[in-house]
């Protein structure tokens, strides 16, 4: 009983997995359309920014209307997986990851984007060594498995920082550090941005945090003060650069900014930026230990919440 249990539930998550990609791959958070429809309204009508933002928006309306990629560059597959310590399976979600990543590609939903940095072979498959980036985080007292999927293009991967900023004057390091690196971006990672910031740890810690940040919700704001308050300087700060849509000018270069912090050695003083395109793929699905799946998105916290508007995707009642 106990092994035809898992075996179930495995087929469940591998299930999940499948519809969390073509979801992910295929619309944005409602909140992103939201702000970019904000954009819209500040921008002068008929201008080329404003006729570009309105293919932009036109083009992630389509996508969603029709189950298919909203660019053509389907992007890394970044998994964050919250592993309840009470949820009956804690094992195998790579093979689970695998399986739904190779059907999707066989049926040309995402494209084939992994490449040996050696020989540069493409397996056609999205797989091989190493990959897909799969970080797992044990969360007490939890009986839920939740995953959250990050596509991120490879544009605005191209501009992820690292710094090791002065030990001494890190701090006052920060803004001027963000400001210089998206105005050296430009429009490289296909603005709107999301940008994510990581202050301290090592350097691994830093760039994960900055990463990590950008599954929270757009206009979502760090519980501690002081990094709220840098969220908001940085946000005001970047679209004063005059960078604009697909860097056409204007004031919305950035939706949003996210930054977390982790303690540091005290002589260093690691600064991590990773930035997101305005094709920000972002979805999470919970699994219950009876097998239900619910799909939705993670909170400021980073606790899962569900879709409002399941569109066919948000709920799947699979009780064990």
């Amino acid at each position: 009983m106990e092994i035809s249990f898992k075996i179930h539930l495995a087929k469940i998550i591998e299930n999940a997995i499948y519809q969390l990609i073509l979801k992910s791959s295929t619309s944005v958070p409602d909140n992103v359309m939201q702000k970019i429809q904000e954009c819209q309204d500040q921008i002068q009508p008929e201008s080329v920014a404003a006729i570009q933002l309105k293919l932009m928006k036109e083009n992630l309306e389509y996508g969603k209307m029709n189950r298919i990629p909203i660019c053509q560059d389907t992007g890394h597959l970044n998994f964050f997986i919250q592993l309840g310590d009470s949820f009956p399976i804690i094992s195998d979600f790579k093979k689970q990851i695998e399986k739904s990543i190779e059907k999707l590609t066989n049926e040309a939903i995402i494209r084939p984007n992994t490449v040996d940095p050696i020989s540069n072979k493409n397996p056609q498959n999205n797989l091989g060594l190493n990959y897909p980036p799969i970080y797992i985080e044990i969360i007490q007292k939890s009986e839920d498995l939740i995953i959250t999927l990050l596509n991120k293009g490879g544009g605005s991967e191209n501009m992820s920082k690292l710094y090791m900023l002065s030990a001494s004057s890190g701090k006052e390091l920060i803004i001027p550090t963000v400001i210089e690196t998206i105005k050296q971006a430009g429009s490289k990672p296909c603005p709107p941005i999301i940008v994510g910031v990581g202050i301290g740890g090592d350097a691994v810690k830093s760039m994960f945090l900055a990463k990590k940040s950008l599954l929270r919700p757009i206009s979502s704001r760090n519980l501690d003060s002081d990094l709220a308050d840098l969220e908001n300087k940085l946000l005001h700060e970047i679209n004063k650069l005059d960078i604009g849509i697909m860097g056409l000018g204007g004031s919305c270069t950035c939706l949003d900014v996210h930054v977390e912090r982790s303690m540091r050695h005290p002589a260093t003083y690691p600064l991590g930026i990773v930035i997101d395109c305005y094709s920000h793929r972002i979805r999470s699905c919970k699994i219950t230990k009876n097998g239900k799946v619910l799909f939705g998105t993670l909170n400021s916290e980073y606790k899962f919440q569900p879709e409002k508007k399941n569109a066919g995707l948000g709920e799947i009642n699979e009780n064990i």
